[in-house]
């Protein structure tokens, strides 16, 4: 049978409010009587109720991963941030919920005004990100994952994805490429002004147009069709293109299939991605798990009171292979 605070209260010799007021904090105790009865609770390995918990730390000990899930049935992409994020919660001593409203804000509001959760991971952020405004009116320890334009006074940790695209642009260039494409994320995400594949692609075109290179992209939908159509559209802007930066994890096994032949490719991609493609192919390497640890642990340092840094930036590798 489950140990009740009526067992403490015998256990301790004290009554059950006063094991109560412990838990609660409500009513100053003697630190006698407090270390007796915290004496009883491990002894008889009593687990006190999560409401009574949270009244006593004014916390939840739940964080909330705002990640809107708007781009059909392809978002497997990103359940590595997810899992990530979760083992380190779980290393933390947190649990995670998942908010994947569209929007967000509704959600992020519902979470935050109820004193559901202790503070918010951020993810997909766009670069005028209407969420970031609202969890700083609320007050709300919060870590955003991407560079908004404003973040509003909340710290942020993200992939250098300008780098990334001048990264992969100065490799190209640099094997003597001088047309050059970039195929980009579904048109959604630009469409919402998701940062990190704004900066990615603008990373990539000003490299390429600093170097003198003609430089066009395309964005590609997430279908076999959509790849047809994102490389035909790149071609009907430039025949005469021979190198590509790929930034959509989903495409590339087929774009790697459709023209890896004739056409020199550097992908920004995980690395377990570049790992299954059916051959070997230079890649800007985004570690995914180590951004979303970040992300948790910085969180959890704001919400235990710790001097956290304001910006954390990865940088990133390219892996030539």
């Amino acid at each position: 049978m489950a140990v009740t605070i009526a067992d403490v209260a015998r256990h301790a010799g004290v009554s059950r409010s006063t094991v109560s007021y412990v838990l609660s904090g409500n009513r100053s105790i003697s630190a006698e009587t407090v270390a007796r009865v915290e004496a009883s609770i491990a002894e008889l390995q009593f687990r006190p109720h999560a409401g009574a918990r949270s009244i006593r730390t004014k916390r939840t000990g739940v964080i909330a991963m705002a990640l809107p899930l708007v781009h059909g049935p392809h978002n497997e992409v990103q359940m590595p941030y997810v899992w990530a994020a979760l083992n380190a919660a779980q290393d933390a001593g947190l649990k995670l919920l998942m908010l994947t409203d569209d929007d967000g804000t509704s959600a992020i509001r519902d979470a935050v005004g109820s004193a559901l959760v202790d503070g918010v991971i951020l993810m997909e952020v766009q670069q005028q990100d209407p969420r970031a405004n609202l969890l700083t009116s609320l007050k709300c320890p919060a870590v955003l994952v991407g560079t908004p334009d404003d973040p509003d006074g909340l710290p942020y940790v993200d992939f250098d994805f300008a780098a990334c695209g001048r990264m992969s642009a100065e490799h190209l260039l640099e094997r003597g490429h001088t047309s050059i494409g970039f195929l980009g994320q579904h048109p959604e995400t630009y469409r919402r002004g998701v940062a990190y594949a704004a900066h990615a692609r603008d990373g990539a075109l000003d490299a390429l147009r600093d170097g003198g290179a003609r430089a066009t992209w395309t964005p590609c939908v997430t279908s076999a069709q959509g790849v047809a159509d994102a490389l035909d559209g790149l071609r009907a802007q430039d025949p005469g293109i021979t190198a590509m930066v790929v930034y959509n994890e989903w495409a590339l096994p087929l774009v790697i299939d459709r023209v890896a032949d004739v056409i020199d490719i550097v992908a920004i991609c995980p690395d377990d991605a570049a790992d299954r493609l059916a051959r070997p192919i230079t890649c800007v390497s985004l570690p995914v798990e180590e951004l979303a640890r970040t992300a948790v642990q910085r969180l959890a340092g704001l919400l235990s009171n710790e001097a956290q840094p304001f910006v954390t930036m990865l940088a990133p590798v390219l892996k030539i292979r």
